[in-house]
């Protein structure tokens, strides 16, 4: 997330770090202003882009509302010029409705892997490439059969 400023890759990990354990993991939301441009736009398939920083800090505390022990850890981070990959596992125990999935909570327990492309300007997140593990959660859930059970 350098984008033009002089910051090392290292300060930029610990930045980014913070800023998710504040916003993901604690729910301060507005830890995201130092890492995420007003304009930003999010893809994350099959949904809909996610445009805006209010938006996205929307998207998270719904998403918080549906995992309320969430325990979001970025397993790697690769930063070059003004692109960065993040590797991250979420965590957690589905205590309440979450947008967009409609089935009611099921208190079971569940770890989901991804990864996120960022692209940024001037240090913050200007567009964000989002892939996770959808059906491994749906499974966990138990609204998907396991790999190799399905069908008869």
């Amino acid at each position: 997330m350098k984008g033009g400023d002089t910051m090392s890759i290292e300060e930029q990990k610990a930045k980014v770090r913070r800023a998710v354990d504040e916003a993901w993991n604690k729910g301060n939301l507005n830890a995201l202003d130092e890492i995420v441009a007003s304009n930003v736009v999010i893809h994350e398939p099959p949904r809909p882009d996610v445009k805006g920083l209010e938006a996205y800090k929307q998207q998270i505390a719904n998403i918080r509302k549906g995992f309320s022990d969430i325990k979001f850890t970025i397993d790697d981070f690769i930063g070059e010029g003004e692109t960065d990959a993040i590797r991250f596992t979420m965590q957690s125990t589905h205590s309440g409705q979450l947008p967009n999935l409609p089935i009611p909570p099921t208190g079971r327990r569940v770890t989901v892997t991804g990864l996120i492309m960022v692209h940024t300007v001037n240090g913050k997140a200007v567009e964000q490439w989002v892939y996770e593990d959808m059906i491994g959660l749906m499974q966990q859930l138990g609204v998907a059969p396991p790999m190799g059970q399905g069908g008869k």
